[in-house]
């Protein structure tokens, strides 16, 4: 039993000159790779229990720091992107940029909630146009049917389709502009 317990600590001294041979030269490059002082102590003890995990497989190397280079140049590549991965959203303290390349508004499926008032107004509108006015506007800005696709589905050409669409629009629009133009004088 005592010598099985000598054996250990032995072994553990050479694994332990083993990484004192190397560590100053991986410490060094752990230097050169990072940009703090603080980023490359991580690395440096994430290499060293790379280093632990795999002695037993590296005891047959006569040269180990070829693999000592490896593991660190990959575990630095990999808390790198891990780092760019989890970035926290306070790390931006305010400087942020815009995520659409248009506002929201303009998207094609924005919904804004309108009025009461103007809902009830919007009906009243499409009730005074033909049906075939009223399904043009609603299904082009409801629907987000193309002008091809409602050519294609009336049998009218293309043109036919922006002219109903658009003379349905101007109704609608005088209609609106009567129905709020009392409440404008009223104010």
């Amino acid at each position: 039993m005592f010598n099985h317990s000598e054996q250990k600590i032995e072994y553990r001294k050479s694994i332990e000159e083993l990484w004192q041979r190397y560590s100053e030269t991986i410490y060094k490059l752990c230097v050169v790779r990072c940009n703090s002082a603080e980023e490359a102590k991580d690395l440096f003890q994430t290499v060293a229990l790379k280093f632990c995990e795999n002695v037993k497989q590296l005891s047959d190397r006569e040269d180990m720091l070829p693999w000592l280079i490896s593991v660190m140049r990959h575990t630095h590549l990999d808390l790198r992107t891990e780092k760019k991965r989890t970035l926290c959203m306070s790390g931006y303290q305010g400087c942020y940029s815009e995520y659409a390349s248009f506002c929201e508004e303009e998207s094609m499926f924005y919904e804004c909630r309108p009025a009461s008032e103007l809902l009830y107004a919007m009906e009243k509108t499409l009730e005074r146009v033909t049906p075939l006015e009223r399904m043009l506007v609603e299904m082009k800005f409801y629907g987000g049917f193309s002008v091809r696709e409602l050519s294609n589905i009336f049998g009218l050409s293309e043109n036919a389709v922006r002219k109903r669409r658009f003379a349905a629009l101007r109704k609608m629009k005088r209609m609106m502009e009567e129905w709020f133009e009392p409440t404008k004088m009223a104010q």
